[in-house]
């Protein structure tokens, strides 16, 4: 008879307990993610992490129920939030809560001090209360978070997971969680959160031949034997639950290891056996009501086999339930059951559940459905599935999966339609909704594409996925639905699947134009307004902005009369994007779309409008009031918890604003802190271009050339990335020109024309198009027709015209032509580009004569070259000063000290503006939304600030700020 023990002495994990602890107290990471094979210990290591920390720390541990894809919505996080609730009381709890708070969803006892959770309250509103209940407990004491067995966890809690990794702002929280490796729903999460500087992965190893005596040696109290070592070392794989299986039993040591784990019920009572069966089929955790409803044995029999798994060491108390010692002991019990025994007792859980579970409680209900699937109980599991995603307070993700369980069930249930009072179709279109609201992209395709097959079984709607077409039950349309019902139903359908393959990077393809030919005879619906507007937002993109214009002024008028304020955001925003050209009505329009914006209170279309108007500021050259736009578009993320989410493409435009406006020690800056945020491909790409621009025009080929190879690696080939390419083409450009290599610039600007065939297809992006034409102006090898596109691309907004200005300068060569160049980008200010023709301008006067207009112009391409930090710019103009023998006088002296030097203590200037807030006591949050940073990237500064001058607290930072006079002085 095996009698396992209890928790033996921790061996060989001395360097992972060193990991844990040293993370923290490290303000730069806030996840640590342990991975490990089941029986490795990861459990056993978070027990120890936690004795070594519970003085100083509060810790709170969720784990995620053995229900494989059936698992609870949110469970462990649903764990962790009850203990915070038994830890500070309701009251105190509701405190730190807004009036009608989500979360009152979770735990119903808020609701007595903050009232019910307001009606549609969504995930983000969820997620963002959830990340500051847990940021005011880091305020008080350091907050360790526990989640374990996340190979087990489900879509809603991984999202939460990815969110408050990615929003955590406080130093004193670390988040560990712990899980088996080769888990396919979790590698998705892994591949992002591995990208994040901010999360730690730690992988357990199996003990060495060593540590597994060391353990023999604590498990049987005396030295083991050198061939007992070596044998349990083979055959446990250094498996430290196998080691105790096979130390324990040395006469068995050829069996095998699932049999070695069983062994134990040989010596147990007949009605701990039954106990023990059942509990493998309840699973865990496993609650003392339901065992008792589904053992078949009276209860002081069932307390006595209780007690008797307990004292054996094979089932643990946890708080108010049970819980397996090991999951492997666990798995081994549950696979040793015949499938009728299986099926059997998963049945009889269903009848206790009936009985004792509260249908209005989520995890109850997904209990159930995951029973009642197990046991083939599919009308039960069907029944329970639609409930789920019927009931308000079940977390989107977890909706939208239910919703996707419904229709898998549906076939299996002969009276599905009747006994839901519903067809498949409209669960479909359900599912296609929730996928929309979810971000849900490939599921929603594969949700539109069963409906659509459902809705019409004609070849057309059968392209994407025909998963869900024509099966046993498909005939679940209503009979009596005639063909213009039918009609806008496909259409609405073909509608959103046009969206959601666009959101995926394929484009909407022949979905747009079928939804849109299905309802030309519509009369005013939201469908239709909602078609036109990504119809144009296609076209935009397509380069058609007179066949973007047209459709988004057709969507606006449709949405006005229908009052839909999000519809009219986005139709007045992409009539915004089509008048480009005319800077004013393009503003104009803009202004409508704030203005929709805001009425419809959704925050991504305030975003996405903030986002647009930006790209259209940038490239019509006012990137100063870019600058304003971007600033009040990161306010909301900060304010919405979208940072993450929005921050990218505002971080970008912020950083191209800056670049043009010559403050390049700002923009490297703001670059340079992107590193410390997860960023698209794309956003990264983009980031590193700006700073390839700035390391050309100050002479460091090194780093811009290893700038735009990375820009490059980053951006592949896809269709969304050819702005961008075309960018970095240009950069390569001008590197090869400012090594006076024209023949491989020339090869760069054949490229260009090679890979797009025919160049005037370029004239759509003509923010990109216009700097490689001027460029070409200066290879007299370039390609003709890349030339020739001076006259197709427009000289309007003024940006494209100060391109124009300075090709028809590059061309003619003219002092007036210059002068006219400098004074067109001057309009528009940037600086770098009005030096440089200011100084073509000198060299041309010299040529005529005008001396004295040249030494004006000289000069004022000198200094500005000086202000910048343009070295090789600098250099030419005092190359040009000494063959004219023009004195530069006072605009030859050195620039003074550029914005993001270091101060006496070694603080960039972004550290000093972070250490004025931090000694005004503001939050890494509030400092964060104040410098329109990341929390991640605010908490990284806090940690640089802290090390450089040498304190161990923000208080005393604050200190040494006041008394050495570091709070003085303008922010940067």
């Amino acid at each position: 008879m095996v009698k396992f023990p209890g928790s033996s002495a921790l061996i060989g994990r001395a360097a992972e307990v060193s990991v844990l602890l040293d993370a923290l107290g490290d303000a730069n990471i806030q996840t640590v993610l342990v991975a490990g094979e089941a029986g490795l210990g990861k459990s056993r290591l978070m027990g120890e992490f936690t004795e070594r920390v519970a003085r100083d720390a509060l810790t709170l541990v969720g784990r995620c129920p053995e229900l494989g894809t059936d698992g609870i919505a949110f469970a462990p996080f649903l764990a962790v939030l009850r203990a915070v609730l038994r830890e500070l009381g309701p009251k105190p709890l509701a405190a730190l809560l807004p009036p009608q708070p989500a979360l009152a969803n979770w735990l119903p006892q808020l609701a007595v001090h903050t009232g019910p959770a307001a009606p549609g309250s969504d995930r983000t509103r969820l997620f963002g209360e959830i990340l500051t209940v847990l940021e005011q407990l880091a305020a008080t004491r350091p907050l360790v978070l526990i989640l374990e067995d996340l190979h087990w966890s489900d879509d809603a809690t991984r999202e939460l997971l990815t969110f408050l990794t990615t929003n955590i702002a406080d130093g004193e929280c670390l988040m560990v969680g712990t899980y088996r490796p080769g888990a396919g729903p979790l590698r998705p999460l892994l591949a992002e959160l591995r990208r994040n500087p901010a999360v730690r992965l730690l992988d357990l190893p199996p003990l060495t031949r060593h540590e597994v005596g060391r353990q023999l040696a604590a498990l049987l109290g005396r030295e083991p034997e050198s061939t007992l070592i070596t044998t349990v070392f083979e055959r446990s794989g250094g498996n430290p639950l196998f080691v105790e299986a096979l130390g324990h039993t040395p006469d068995h040591l050829s069996a095998d290891l699932n049999e070695l784990l069983l062994g134990f019920q040989s010596g147990l009572t007949p009605e701990a056996r039954v106990a023990l069966r059942t509990a493998a089929v309840i699973g865990s955790p496993i609650r003392h009501e339901l065992l008792t409803a589904t053992a078949d044995l009276p209860s002081p029999t069932l307390n006595r086999a209780l007690r008797e798994l307990i004292d054996r060491h094979l089932l643990l108390v946890a708080d108010t339930a049970y819980d397996f010692r090991h999951v492997l002991i666990r798995r081994a019990v549950y696979e040793d059951l015949l499938p009728a025994e299986r099926t059997h007792l998963h049945a009889n859980v269903v009848a206790a559940l009936r009985e004792t579970s509260d249908p209005a409680k989520v995890d109850h209900t997904a209990e159930l459905a995951h029973h009642a699937a197990a046991a083939g109980d599919f009308r039960t599991a069907l029944t329970a599935a639609w409930a789920l995603s019927e009931n308000p307070t079940t977390p989107p993700l977890e909706r939208l999966r239910q919703l996707e369980r419904t229709a898998a069930h549906w076939n299996r249930v002969p009276d599905a339609a009747r006994l839901l009072g519903t067809t498949k179709l409209a669960v479909l279109e359900r599912t296609v909704d929730q996928a929309i609201a979810c971000d849900a992209t490939e599921r929603g395709i594969v949700a539109a594409s069963a409906a659509l097959a459902l809705a019409d079984p004609t070849p057309q709607w059968t392209d994407a996925d025909a998963s869900g077409a024509a099966a046993p039950g498909g005939a679940a349309l209503p009979g009596a639905m005639n063909d213009a019902v039918r009609s806008a139903r496909i259409a609405r359908l073909a509608l959103s699947r046009a969206y959601l393959n666009s959101r995926g990077g394929a484009g909407p393809g022949a979905d747009l134009d079928r939804a849109l030919r299905l309802l030309s005879d519509a009369p005013a619906t939201r469908e239709r307004a909602e078609a036109l507007a990504q119809s144009a937002i296609t076209k935009l993109f397509g380069g058609d902005a007179v066949g973007a214009e047209v459709d988004a002024r057709e969507a606006a008028d449709i949405a006005e009369k229908l009052g839909a304020t999000a519809v009219i955001a986005r139709a007045q925003a992409y009539l915004g994007l089509a008048a480009a050209a005319d800077a004013t009505t393009a503003l104009a329009h803009f202004a409508q779309a704030r203005t929709a914006a805001d009425a419809s209170g959704d925050t991504r279309v305030l975003l996405d409008v903030a986002t647009w108007e930006s790209a259209v500021l940038v490239a019509s050259g006012r990137s100063r009031e870019a600058i304003g736009v971007i600033q009040q578009g990161l306010r909301i993320a900060h304010e919405a918890f979208r940072f993450h989410e929005a921050a990218p493409i505002l971080l970008v435009k912020w950083a191209q604003a800056l670049t043009a406006l010559g403050r390049w020690a700002e923009a490297r800056e703001l670059v340079d802190e992107t590193q410390f945020d997860r960023m698209p491909a794309l956003s990264r790409a983009a980031v590193l271009l700006c700073y390839a621009d700035i390391a050309v025009a100050q002479g460091d080929m090194d780093r811009a050339r290893g700038d735009v190879g990375a820009a490059g690696a980053l951006l592949g080939e896809g269709r969304w990335t050819l702005p961008y390419r075309l960018r970095a083409q240009a950069v390569r450009c001008r590197i090869s020109l400012a090594e006076g290599d024209q023949s491989s610039a020339a090869e760069v600007l054949a490229e260009v024309a090679t890979r797009a065939g025919d160049v005037t297809a370029l004239t759509g992006h003509p923010q990109e198009v216009w700097p490689l034409v001027v460029l070409a102006a200066q290879v007299p090898a370039a390609s003709a027709d890349l030339r020739a596109l001076s006259g197709a691309l427009p000289a309007n907004p003024a940006l494209y015209g100060a391109y124009s200005a300075l090709y028809a300068a590059h061309v003619s060569g003219s002092s007036v032509s210059w002068e006219q160049a400098a004074a067109a980008w001057s309009a528009v200010e940037q600086p770098y580009e009005a030096a440089q023709s200011l100084l073509a301008a000198a060299e041309s006067h010299v040529a005529e004569g005008d001396r004295e207009t040249a030494a004006v112009r000289l000069r004022a391409a000198s200094a500005q070259a000086l202000t910048l930090g343009a070295a090789p710019l600098a250099e030419a103009a005092v190359a040009l000063s000494r063959r004219a023998r023009i004195p530069l006088g006072d605009s030859a002296a050195p620039a003074s000290a550029s914005v993001g030097g270091s101060s006496e203590f070694g603080l960039t200037a972004r550290e000093l503006d972070v250490l004025r807030l931090v000694a005004k006591g503001l939050s890494n949050r509030a400092l964060a939304a104040e410098l329109f940073i990341s929390a991640n990237t605010a908490g990284v500064h806090v940690s640089r600030i802290l090390t450089k001058l040498g304190v161990a607290s923000r208080t005393e930072a604050a200190a040494f700020a006041h008394a050495n006079g570091l709070l003085s002085g303008p922010p940067s």
